[in-house]
């Protein structure tokens, strides 16, 4: 940057007399424009030439420094500051990642967990439907069973019925002569206490 600085004030300096020349010429009409400098010109342009380059020594020196140092700690925080950017940006992008991993991972553990509960319910259900089976079966078995002992329990009463209405017939007719009237009225009452036994 210092070299374009003073490669632009020497192209300045070296067209100062011309341009000087030239700015003479318009104020006081047409006239022709030197060839060559004369010693006061050259005198001029060597007195500029040196107050340029002590301008620039001084310039260099207490304002292109710090401007200088500044432009460049400014161009190194912006350098920094993209690359810090660029870092999070970065992790940003790593963060995402891993999110989008266990996002995947927990929808494989929800997925795990419905098929898990599915199956338990299906055993469950199933398990119920087993036990609902047994347990018909145990209460038909039982009722079964209770019908067959009432049967059984109201043949024996029959049984027993029937053998005192036998027992008692035949006392009767031990007991005393008998004639064929007598014996229908016997028949008569041992069907109405055999009817009487099993109502």
């Amino acid at each position: 940057m210092k070299r374009l600085c003073l490669f632009f004030a020497g192209l300045l300096i070296l067209a100062g007399p011309c341009v000087t020349s030239a700015l003479a010429a318009d104020e006081s009409g047409p006239q022709m424009i030197p060839t060559h400098l004369g010693p006061a010109e050259i005198i001029t342009s060597v007195t500029t030439i040196v107050i340029f380059c002590c301008l620039l020594a001084v310039l260099g020196k207490f304002a292109w420094g710090p401007i200088l140092k500044g432009l460049q700690a400014r161009e190194e925080g912006i350098r920094k500051d993209i690359e810090r950017a660029e870092a999070t940006r970065k992790a940003a992008e790593k963060v995402l990642a891993d999110y989008n991993a266990q996002l995947a991972g927990a929808q494989e553990k929800v997925r795990q967990i419905i098929d898990g509960a599915r199956t338990d319910a299906e055993k469950i259900a199933m398990n119920i439907r087993i036990a609902a089976q047994s347990e018909a079966e145990d209460i038909k078995e039982r009722a079964t069973s209770e019908i067959e002992a009432a049967k059984n329990a109201a043949l024996t009463e029959v049984y027993a019925a029937t053998a005192d209405l036998a027992t008692s017939v035949a006392e009767k007719i031990l007991r005393r002569q008998l004639n064929p009237g007598d014996y229908r009225d016997l028949v008569d009452q041992g069907v109405a206490e055999f009817q009487k036994a099993g109502a």
